[in-house]
């Protein structure tokens, strides 16, 4: 199976360099961006190719759950899975963020190891449906 690409992306370099620090070592492919805006640039690149985004819901400038709900109205690109990161934790902001399509909603601080277990559920998660997809689209044929 080919490297996991995932789009991480942060506000705070501190955050990122923490983030790929909990992932150093494992079979992904980081990609990291400090923007809402540049988080959608990228994901709106005709040959973008994530399998999973980690999102910092708080950003000045299009947040969170902006990317999030641009993405879920994208058919290209609402199959992949989002952890939302941050530091909003109070019930309401959890709602909304889980309402929006996040996958998991991770507070902050994190354990990296409680990162690592999120992340690898929510690829076999992914790929577990992609195959589904492909045996439909295969019976259907």
């Amino acid at each position: 199976m080919s490297m996991a690409k995932i789009l991480v992306v942060d506000d705070e370099p501190f955050n990122l360099d923490i983030v790929a620090e909990y992932l150093d070592g494992m079979d992904f492919e980081l990609v990291m961006v400090e923007s809402g805006e540049a988080a959608w640039a990228e994901l709106e690149q005709p040959d973008s190719t994530f399998d999973l985004v980690l999102l910092d819901r708080m950003m000045p400038g299009m947040d969170g759950i902006q990317v999030l709900t641009r993405m879920k109205a994208d058919q290209r690109l609402h199959s992949i899975p989002v952890i939302m990161q941050t530091a909003a934790t109070s019930p309401e902001q959890i709602r909304e963020g889980l309402a929006a399509g996040a996958f998991y909603y991770l507070t902050k601080p994190f354990e990296g190891e409680a990162l690592q277990t999120i992340i690898r559920s929510a690829l076999d998660d992914m790929r577990t449906r992609r195959e589904l997809s492909a045996n439909l689209a295969d019976h259907a044929v």
